[in-house]
């Protein structure tokens, strides 16, 4: 068969042009159409696993210390550990002097420019995922962190997050010998509202006390779904007396609460025992909970819809 009577077939010149005619516009297209356009670090391990920080500005700064950018508490982490400086479309880490170095790869580093899938390591323990990636990715990767550490009904921090949050608020307050205290609530008489008037009621009555009790904490403090209708508050730097007022004024913000259902409104209230490291023999999570606990239930007892401190 002759070149001319396949129209697939063509003489080597026609082929060599027809090639960079083809070609071009597709290179030039998938350039065009690049979207990664952020950088992310994403915590590979401990408790805050798959954590999502989106990287913005000249200089991000690591470290235990709380004006860090990035903050990490763990005892193997310096107070200023590791600075991320930005460099064109990228960053480049540095360490800052640190007392247990700054890894990438697994290599001992003091200046080193990233790239997509770099596994930074401050310390012995701490691990990031250094990732350049687009606005989709980045928000799946946040979806599926959000989805392990909250609770799906309520959106308070759920169980698992507590436990761990709680230990590692612990070691930091020991360490630095601050203050830390815990408040354990739980709705009065929460049969009672699912009894008479369902589940489904119950569970907004669960959701509405959550989004009311988190408009009177701080940023930082940790609101978690402790089990059921209790909840647990982590306050940092705070002591009891501090933990106590924050507690009443929960309380007193919920007393207000009128919940429409089923064609008529009804109140809620609820009981509150406050705890903190100063109140503890042992200082450990489990003697804060224990005491937090007690005073809960001190504050069933004598009637609901108070705040216990002491005892």
């Amino acid at each position: 068969m002759a070149a001319s009577d396949n129209p697939h077939l063509f003489d080597s010149e026609g082929e060599e042009d027809r090639t960079v005619l083809v070609q071009a516009p597709k290179i030039r297209q998938d350039a065009a159409t690049d979207s990664r356009d952020r950088c992310l670090l994403v915590r590979i391990e401990g408790e805050s696993l798959g954590q999502v920080t989106l990287l913005s500005g000249a200089e991000i700064v690591l470290g235990r210390a709380q004006t860090a950018n990035v903050c990490v508490l763990d005892s193997g982490v310096s107070r200023h550990h590791a600075r991320l400086v930005r460099r064109r479309s990228s960053y480049a880490l540095e360490d800052m002097g640190s007392a247990n170095g700054t890894y990438v790869g697994g290599q001992l580093v003091d200046n080193r420019e990233l790239v997509d899938g770099d596994i930074i390591q401050l310390g012995p323990t701490v691990m990031f995922r250094y990732s350049v990636t687009d606005a989709d990715q980045q928000a799946m990767l946040e979806h599926l962190y959000d989805a392990s550490v909250t609770d799906a009904l309520t959106s308070a921090h759920n169980r698992e997050y507590f436990d761990t949050r709680l230990a590692s608020e612990l070691a930091y307050a020991k360490r630095h010998t601050a203050p830390l205290s815990l408040i354990i609530l739980d709705i009065d008489h929460f049969k009672r509202v699912n009894d008479t008037y369902g589940h489904r009621v119950g569970d907004q009555v669960l959701v509405t006390l959550v989004r009311t009790a988190r408009s009177a904490l701080r940023t930082e403090d940790v609101f978690c779904r402790y089990g059921g209708e209790e909840f647990a508050i982590i306050l940092r730097t705070t002591d009891v007396e501090q933990a106590a007022c924050v507690a009443e004024r929960i309380r007193a913000i919920v007393a207000e609460l009128r919940i429409d259902a089923a064609g008529t409104t009804f109140g809620l209230t609820v009981s509150l025992g406050c705890a903190s490291l100063e109140c503890c023999g042992e200082l450990t999570p489990e003697s804060l909970i224990s005491v937090a606990d007690r005073r809960l239930y001190a504050a069933k007892h004598a009637g609901r819809n108070r705040v216990v401190c002491s005892g």
